[in-house]
């Protein structure tokens, strides 16, 4: 009897240590696996890195034309609406510090300053000397100073822009008012001046952005001249423009 209860313990034990191998042993609970695990923080959203995007919008302002070899007995210059397209892309590199953005911008495209109007003739009150403006390509390079607010950038910019554009004076007598001159003065050159503006920038996604921003320019005076063909002799005009850009555009962060 004593035996048979001996055999029974030492199989009990036996099959107790086989589970306990099987199982592997239960580990002991501690204070940190009683605590539930927060989820890992959401990266904040920062405006330092490149970038690079497209913009869209349009332009509107005001052209000028001054005769400076009396064409036609006027030394008053005479002035015209212009408006236009302005689309492009830019590529830029922001730099965050706190609330304060720091940036510096490119950008290269197509902008349209297509206008024209009358030369007043005050001394034979002729009308068929028409001055012209027309441009294709442009770029800028800016400096953006912004307050961030979150996802939101509210910004200043400013800079000098460049125009391939084109200035004319013609007179082709296609009006019943003419006078005895023809000529047609004209000059196409990339002409510099100055830009400034701002706008308001919203970020979504840590990577995709858009923005709306009004920028206002001017260009450098340009002369040019022409040939009248009824006298041979060399006439000289000044033109100058400045106008408004508004717009909207989306860039990509890296």
């Amino acid at each position: 009897m004593k035996q048979l209860i001996r055999l029974t313990i030492l199989f009990w034990t036996c099959a107790g240590l086989a589970l306990t191998v099987v199982a592997g042993p239960e580990p002991f609970p501690s204070g940190k696996e009683m605590k539930q695990v927060a989820p890992a923080p959401m990266p904040e959203c920062n405006w330092s890195g490149f970038y690079i995007g497209l913009n869209v919008g349009g332009q509107f302002g005001h052209a000028e034309d001054k005769d400076l070899d009396d064409y036609n007995f006027s030394d008053k210059p005479w002035g015209y609406d212009e408006s236009g397209v302005v689309a492009g892309g830019q590529v830029g590199y922001n730099f965050q510090w706190n609330w304060l953005v720091l940036g510096i911008e490119g950008e290269g495209g197509y902008m349209n300053i297509e206008g024209s109007g009358l030369e007043p003739d005050r001394f034979l009150q002729r009308n068929d000397t028409v001055g012209k403006s027309d441009s294709d390509f442009f770029t800028t390079i800016r400096g953006r100073l912004g307050f961030a607010f979150g996802h939101w950038l509210f910004y200043a910019t400013g800079g000098g822009i460049g125009v391939n554009w084109e200035t004319r004076v013609v007179d082709n007598c296609d009006t019943g008012n003419c006078g005895l001159g023809l000529i047609d003065a004209h000059k196409t050159e990339f002409d510099w001046g100055w830009t400034g503006g701002g706008g308001i920038e919203y970020m979504f996604n840590c990577h995709w952005t858009a923005r709306f921003e009004y920028l206002r320019y001017q260009l450098d005076d340009q002369t040019f001249s022409g040939v009248n063909t009824f006298n041979g002799l060399r006439y000289s005009w000044r033109a100058n423009a400045e106008g408004n850009i508004v717009r909207g555009g989306l860039n990509y962060k890296f």
